[in-house]
C-alpha cells in the first residue's frame, strides 16, 4: 500500500530493503516475487528485472534456471546486488547494469526477453518517463512474453481513498524528512499500458485497493513510443495557486511540477533550448523572465527541488536532464543540437556524458532567471556580474518567511490550545528576532549564524530582565519562562542560518565533522569526502575560463595577460562547480585532515 514511501528510506540501508518492503507491504512484495518465481520463470527464459534493488529476486530466478539482466539506478542497491549474485555463485546467470529506465534504449535489442519484471518502479516515474518505459519494454520483449508490474496506485473507493490518504499524508512527511523525497501513486496502470501497445490478461488489487498487480503482453501492431505521451505546456497551463502558496510557506518541502517541455512565445526550429529543474518556483520565475521571448524550456524530473539544491544534491544530474531530452520530444522541434543549463546545475552536471548520451551541447547560462533575456540577446555571453550569486535583503527576508512559517504555525497552535494569550507574545519573540538576524546577517556581530542568534538571544533575555524590572516593577526573573522560550526561537532561527541566507557550506554539518562524527544512526551521514577547500594545480591549467563562468562567489579572475587567478578564495564554499567543470582537471579538495 505504502511501500514506496518508504522504499527511498530503505534504499539507503540495502541489507535491510527486502524484509522492510516485506513488512511495508504486509508480505505482498514477497508473495508477487514468489508467484513471478513459480508461475512465469522457467529454465532457459531470458529475464529482465527493472529496479532489481539488492538482486534477491534475481539471484532466485536465476537458481530457478533463468538468465537474468537486472538494471537499477541505484549504485549502492547494485553494489548489495553483486555481493549477493557473486557470493551465491551465480555471476554466470546474472547480467547486472548501472541504469534507469531511460538508458534502456541504448542497452537491449528488439525482442530480447520472455520476461520483465518491474516491482515498485512505475510510482517512481512521472508520465512521460512511464510512457517511455513502457513503449521501450514493449519494444524489447518477445512477441509470446510477459510483462509483470507491481506497484502503488490511487485506490478508487471513497472510504478507501480516505484511509489511504490520512495514513500515506503522514508516511510521506517521514520519508522526506529522512530521504527529501516525494511520491506519485499511479491513477490508472492498466490504461497507460493499453495506451502503450499491451493487453492486459491479469489484474489483482489488495491492501485496500493501493497495491496492484498487473500481467501483460503485446498486442499487435506498432505503437509509437511518445505520439501519445508528449504534451509541451505553456505558461498559462502551468499556473497552480496552491502551488505557489507552498513556494512561499513550505520551501523544506518539494514542490514539483510535471517535468517536460514548455513552450514560450512562438519558438520555431531555431530558437534556444533552456533547461531547469522542476521546482514550481523556479519553472515559473523562468518562464515569467522569458514572457517575451520565443524560446523551449526542458524542465528536468529533478522531485521538486530548485536548481543548485538538486545539482549539489544528485538529484538534478545528467541523468535527469538525459531524461527529459529523450521524452520530451525536443529533438523534432528545433534543427540544432545547443542546451542553455542554469549556472548552478554546474556541481552535478557531466557535459561529456550529455554529449556522448543526447548529441547535445551544452553551455550554463546566468545564476538568476531576470538575467536570461539579456543574455540570449547577447548572443549568449554572460557578464561576470550574471554569474554571481546574490543574497539581498528581499532574498533573505523571502527566506525567513519560506524557511519559518510552518514551524510557527505548528508552534503558536500548540501554544493556542494552552493558553491563546501566548500567540501574541509567541509571535513577537518568533519574528522580530527573525527579521534581525535574517535582515541583518551581513551586519550582525559575528560569523557563525549560531553565534550571531546566541547573541541576540542573550540581548532578548536582557530586554526582558529590564522590562520586568523597570517597566513591570517585578523580579527581573520573574519571566524566566518568556526568557527561555524567547531564547529557543532565537536560536532554532539561527540553526544552519549561514547556509540559508548565503553561499556558504551547512554549518551543522561542518560541525559534526569537525566533532569526527560520521553519522548519528541512520538520520545523518558527513559527506568526509567533500569536505575541504578547493585548490588549484597551475601545471594543468589552460585558462579557459571554465571556472569563471561557474563559479557563484567570485572566488576566479583574469590577470593582465589573461590568466586565471584564485584571488578570493576566502569567498570559495566548495560547491564544486569548477571541479566538476573544469576540462583540464586541474582542481581538486584539499581535505581539512
Amino acid at each position: 500500500m505504502f511501500s514506496y514511501i518508504f522504499m527511498k528510506i530503505l534504499e539507503k540501508w540495502p541489507e535491510r530493503y527486502n524484509l522492510g518492503i516485506n513488512i511495508l507491504t504486509c508480505g505482498h512484495a514477497r508473495k508477487v516475487k514468489t508467484e513471478i518465481l513459480r508461475t512465469y520463470v522457467k529454465p532457459n527464459i531470458k529475464l529482465l528485472d527493472i529496479g532489481c534493488g539488492t538482486g534477491q529476486f534475481a539471484a532466485n530466478a536465476a537458481r530457478a534456471g533463468a538468465d537474468v539482466v537486472g538494471i537499477d539506478i541505484s549504485e549502492r542497491m547494485l553494489s548489495a546486488a553483486r555481493k549477493r549474485v557473486r557470493d551465491q555463485g551465480l555471476s554466470a546467470k546474472v547480467n547486472l547494469y548501472h541504469a534507469g529506465v531511460i538508458e534502456m534504449d541504448s542497452l537491449f535489442d528488439d525482442n530480447s526477453f520472455d520476461l520483465i519484471t518491474a516491482t515498485l518502479i512505475i510510482s517512481e516515474l512521472y508520465t512521460e518517463q512511464r510512457h517511455w518505459m513502457l513503449s521501450e519494454i514493449r519494444r524489447i520483449l518477445k512477441p509470446s512474453g510477459t510483462l509483470i508490474l507491481a506497484d502503488e496506485v490511487k485506490p478508487n473507493k471513497l472510504l478507501q481513498k480516505l484511509a489511504y490518504l490520512l495514513v500515506r499524508s503522514v508516511l510521506a512527511v517521514i520519508t522526506y524528512a529522512f530521504t527529501g523525497t516525494g511520491t506519485k501513486p499511479v491513477a490508472d496502470i492498466s490504461k497507460e499500458l493499453s495506451e502503450t501497445g499491451f493487453e492486459i490478461t491479469r489484474e489483482k488489487h489488495s491492501l485496500l485497493g493501493s497495491f496492484m498487480v498487473v500481467s501483460a503482453r503485446k498486442k499487435t501492431g506498432s505503437f509509437s513510443r511518445l505520439e501519445q505521451s508528449v504534451q509541451a505546456k505553456y505558461p498559462h497551463q502551468d499556473f497552480s495557486l496552491l502551488k505557489s502558496v507552498w513556494d512561499y510557506v513550505g520551501r523544506w518541502f518539494p514542490n514539483p511540477v510535471e517535468p517536460g517541455l514548455r513552450i514560450i512565445g512562438s519558438p520555431t526550429e531555431n530558437s534556444p533550448v533552456l533547461v531547469t529543474s522542476n521546482f514550481h518556483l523556479t519553472v515559473r520565475r523562468l518562464e515569467k523572465a522569458l514572457r517575451d521571448s520565443n524560446c523551449y524550456v526542458l524542465a528536468a524530473p529533478t522531485r521538486g527541488i530548485n536548481v543548485w539544491c538538486a545539482a549539489c544534491g544528485g538529484t538534478m544530474n545528467s541523468n535527469s536532464i538525459i531524461t527529459v531530452i529523450k521524452t520530451s520530444g525536443i529533438n523534432e522541434k528545433v534543427h540544432h543540437r545547443r542546451l542553455i543549463l542554469p549556472q548552478l546545475c554546474a556541481p552535478g552536471i557531466d557535459r561529456k556524458l550529455l554529449r556522448q548520451e543526447t548529441g547535445w551541447d551544452s553551455s550554463f547560462g546566468p545564476v538568476y532567471a531576470t538575467d536570461v533575456p539579456s543574455f540570449l540577446s547577447n548572443n549568449c555571453k554572460k557578464t561576470l556580474t550574471q554569474t554571481i550569486a546574490r543574497f539581498p535583503l528581499s532574498f533573505r527576508l523571502e527566506m525567513l518567511f519560506s524557511m519559518n512559517f510552518l514551524i510557527f504555525g505548528l508552534i503558536g497552535f500548540i501554544a493556542f490550545l494552552i493558553n491563546p494569550g501566548w500567540l501574541l507574545y509567541l509571535t513577537v519573540f518568533f519574528w522580530v528576532p527573525g527579521i534581525i538576524l535574517y535582515a541583518g546577517f551581513p551586519f550582525f556581530p559575528g560569523k557563525s549564524g549560531w553565534a550571531k542568534a546566541i547573541t541576540l538571544a542573550g540581548l532578548e533575555v536582557l530586554c526582558i530582565a529590564l522590562l520586568s524590572v523597570f517597566i513591570l516593577g517585578q523580579p527581573y526573573w520573574a519571566h524566566w519562562g518568556w526568557m527561555i522560550a524567547a531564547s529557543a526561537m532565537t536560536i532554532w532561527l539561527g540553526f544552519d542560518l549561514r547556509g540559508s541566507v548565503g553561499a556558504n557550506p551547512s554549518e551543522a554539518e561542518y560541525l559534526v565533522t569537525r566533532l569526527g562524527i560520521k553519522s548519528i544512526g541512520k538520520v545523518f551521514t558527513s559527506r568526509g569526502e567533500k569536505s575541504g577547500v578547493v585548490q588549484k594545480d597551475e601545471s594543468k591549467c589552460t585558462n579557459c575560463q571554465m571556472c569563471i563562468g561557474v563559479c557563484p562567489s567570485g572566488v576566479f579572475s583574469l590577470s593582465k595577460n589573461g590568466g586565471v587567478l584564485m584571488n578570493n578564495p576566502s569567498k570559495c564554499f566548495t560547491c564544486n562547480a569548477c571541479i566538476k567543470q573544469c576540462p583540464a582537471d586541474a582542481f581538486h579538495i584539499a581535505c581539512w585532515d
